[in-house]
């Protein structure tokens, strides 16, 4: 039986994100790293602590190429995906000293802008589009044109 771990986090883009073009061996890939806030936490002093995390975000092909149209540093975005990968490597720290740090990878199998704190205000062309409840129950976009009613 074949299990798929699905997730779902809001984060802001932390660092511009990385777009690698499509190549003769691989399709396009779209990477960044999103800040991602967690669950409030006691802190030392008992004071509440919110811990900030790190997750890289990954998406190939056509996704990548609209993505990398689409999202630049200090967006903040949806993102559901898959595949949780951990990773760990040695880095200095700030007074020099080997530090182990993380990074979880995921690959993207969705993102938009999220407007959760903040009003989407981005399109393109000169419209914006209006909102439909047939589109928000799930509904096609394409409306067939009904023939003239013959009198």
């Amino acid at each position: 039986m074949y299990l798929d771990i699905q997730l779902s986090f809001t984060g802001r883009i932390k660092y511009a994100p990385r777009f690698f073009p499509v190549d003769h061996e691989a399709p396009a890939m779209w990477s960044a790293v999103l800040e991602v806030n967690g669950p409030p936490t006691p802190g030392r002093n008992g004071e509440p602590y919110i811990p900030t995390r790190y997750i890289e975000v990954v998406t190939y092909g056509l996704a990548a190429t609209r993505a990398h149209e689409s999202y630049q540093q200090n967006d903040l975005v949806i993102v559901q995906a898959t595949d949780l990968t951990p990773r760990t490597y040695e880095g200095k720290g700030p007074d020099g000293k080997k530090v182990t740090r993380a990074v979880i990878k995921v690959i993207a199998t969705a993102i938009g802008l999220c407007s959760r704190y903040t009003a989407v205000a981005k399109a393109s062309g000169s419209r914006q589009p209006t909102p439909s409840p047939r589109l928000a129950q799930g509904a096609s976009a394409i409306v067939a044109e009904r023939p003239a009613a013959v009198a």
